[in-house]
């Protein structure tokens, strides 16, 4: 093999690695854990600080370019699927529907989600309902398969839970 395709993706590898630690870095940023985030600041500039200064040696070299711009797409990919394998955290949900509010709350309580209901008017004067919830992040999606089944026009907003008591 060519050095400079080994060369190529080790620089792959090293970007994945520390795009990887960005994403997760900056979602602990945003939830708050600073002793957390410090550690993954300290891996992840010492990882692309040795992939990005051989990168940058060869950055006329169109294949460790072509190295460094997928390991740096594919590193974005990493880290979200990481945080989402890791995440156990709660968001908060906001479901709004034209439809009778009663109906979907009874089923989703059923199916053990807290719900908490409310009107709120739209922007012409509309009269919707709207279904708040803090649920775990796994669940969303069995939660958003019963609201579409429900109302396929009804819309959910979620939100990262920092804190909770």
């Amino acid at each position: 093999m060519q050095p400079v395709i080994i060369l190529g993706i080790l620089i792959f590898f090293a970007r994945i690695v520390d795009v990887s630690l960005d994403t997760l870095r900056v979602k602990s940023i945003i939830r708050g854990k600073k002793f957390v985030v410090s550690t993954i600041a300290f891996v992840e500039i010492i990882v692309y600080t040795l992939g990005a200064s051989q990168a940058f040696k060869y950055v006329m070299h169109p294949t460790v370019l072509l190295f460094y711009a997928l390991g740096y797409a594919a590193g974005n990919f990493v880290g979200m699927l990481i945080d989402d394998r890791l995440s156990k955290d709660s968001v908060f949900a906001l479901v709004v529907t034209e439809h009778d509010e009663w109906t979907l709350a009874d089923t989703l309580r059923e199916r053990g989600f807290a719900v908490t209901t409310a009107k709120g008017y739209g922007l012409n004067g509309a009269e919707k309902a709207q279904l708040k919830m803090v649920i775990k992040k796994r669940r969303f999606a069995e939660l958003a398969k019963l609201i579409h089944e429900f109302d396929p026009a009804a819309y959910v907003v979620t939100m990262d839970v920092k804190d909770m008591k």
